[in-house]
């Protein structure tokens, strides 16, 4: 088992390519107050809330769990 920590900003940034999802489109889905640079900046953090970890697998149609439990 790995102590390797979860990284919410990179699993982000993973399944939103793996998807083939430009920052633009998934900003977009987002909502008016959501841009490539905000989301640029929020795929940097390691450690995102939990609620807007929701809003974002919602738009990506994937479970929340694959920010929560997968790392690159």
């Amino acid at each position: 088992m790995s102590n390797h920590k979860i990284h919410h900003g990179q699993n982000i940034k993973g399944f939103r390519k793996m998807f083939g999802v430009k920052q633009l489109d998934l900003a977009s889905d987002l909502g008016d107050d959501w841009g490539p640079i905000k989301l640029s900046i929020l795929e940097q953090k390691e450690t995102i809330h939990e609620s807007l970890l929701e809003e974002i697998a919602k738009a990506l149609k994937i479970p929340i769990e694959a920010f929560q439990e997968f790392s690159w």
